[in-house]
């Protein structure tokens, strides 16, 4: 399957900079550190889908997903780096770690609290240099704000001077083209849910505002996404699908290699996918189902005698070939 191109409109300047950024990381044959520094979102995002696109456009395996509150960004990141899941040990891709933003959701209270952790763990993390390199055969990105570059030199001088590449953005996006005519789309209209769907949705967004990560949560979310979808609410079910995977992924963390949990992601990153699709959002459609074959596979093999696990990775073979051939129908 070949490489899938996504749409970005990085001005002249930002393609040469990720063309810099490109080079060093190729010529990298194990840990390297790579410093971005940026106040700009969007550009951010466009170096990191051209990143993902050259690794098979893994975006979410790419990322790693930061804790919830400052506290524990402080207990919880650190190990996540140190000692990571075997089934992303084995991605052949730089891991991605942006400190410029806070989780989606944090209280306005706790963001200065937040940039500060942020800062905290850097300094955590100059201690832990040589473990980190030992662990981490691949390079590291760190995107952080330029407005404390000054204070991150003097927190972690050590990171500072084993660093490979560092890259200030600038704002890089070239202009917007013209809009293409809007084509008439395939997304099923929507259906009102029944009384009995409904409380289904209802009982999930209980669960979810409660803050629950327990399986009967991920039960009720699994049952309200597929009450979304049969009624053609894909938006919605989008949202759910798109809060199983986070809610699994906060399970994972605390378990890595438990197989059913695994699963779990595997099943909500092929919903998302789907919901993806459906929404004609391409890239994010590819990775979710790229992600859930990498996790289909190390299921496959540690596990290749389980009826659950054997036939996993076909699924997702099928997912991406379906995928590439409606993308290819789209750009006819």
């Amino acid at each position: 399957m070949g490489y899938w191109h996504v749409s970005t409109n990085l001005d002249p300047a930002g393609k040469a900079a990720w063309l810099r950024l490109k080079r060093h990381l190729e010529w990298c044959g194990g840990f390297a550190l790579v410093f971005l520094f940026s106040d700009q979102p969007a550009v951010i995002d466009r170096l990191r889908e051209h990143l993902a696109d050259l690794y098979r456009a893994r975006v979410t395996g790419l990322k790693v997903q930061l804790p919830e509150t400052p506290q524990a960004l402080l207990t919880e990141l650190l190990p996540r780096l140190l000692d990571p899941p075997r089934y992303r040990q084995a991605l052949d891709a730089p891991v991605w770690l942006d400190l410029t933003r806070p989780p989606t959701g944090l209280p306005t209270r706790q963001q200065a609290a937040w940039r500060e952790a942020g800062l905290a763990f850097l300094a955590r993390l100059n201690e832990q240099r040589e473990p980190l390199r030992r662990t981490l055969r691949k390079p590291l990105i760190l995107v952080l704000p330029p407005a404390e570059k000054a204070r991150i030199k003097s927190l972690a001088p050590d990171l500072w001077a084993i660093r490979h590449f560092t890259l200030e953005t600038g704002p890089w996006l070239a202009p917007a083209p013209h809009p293409a005519p809007e084509r008439p789309t395939a997304r099923p209209e929507p259906f009102p849910l029944s009384d009995t769907e409904q409380s289904l949705v209802q009982e999930w967004r209980r669960l979810k505002d409660k803050g629950s990560t327990e399986r009967g949560a991920l039960l009720a979310g699994g049952r309200a996404f597929d009450a979304l979808l049969h009624r053609g609410r894909i938006g919605e079910a989008n949202e759910a699908a798109a809060w199983l995977v986070e809610t699994v992924r906060s399970r994972l963390a605390h378990k890595p290699e438990d197989p059913e949990t695994l699963r779990d992601l595997s099943i909500a990153l092929d919903n998302l996918g789907h919901t993806d699709q459906v929404l004609s959002d391409w890239p994010a459609a590819r990775a979710n189902f790229t992600e859930g074959l990498e996790i289909a596979r190390h299921l496959a093999g540690a596990l290749p005698e389980h009826p659950d696990y054997k036939d996993l990775p076909a699924r997702f073979e099928h997912r991406l070939a379906e995928l590439e051939a409606a993308r290819g129908q789209e750009r006819d």
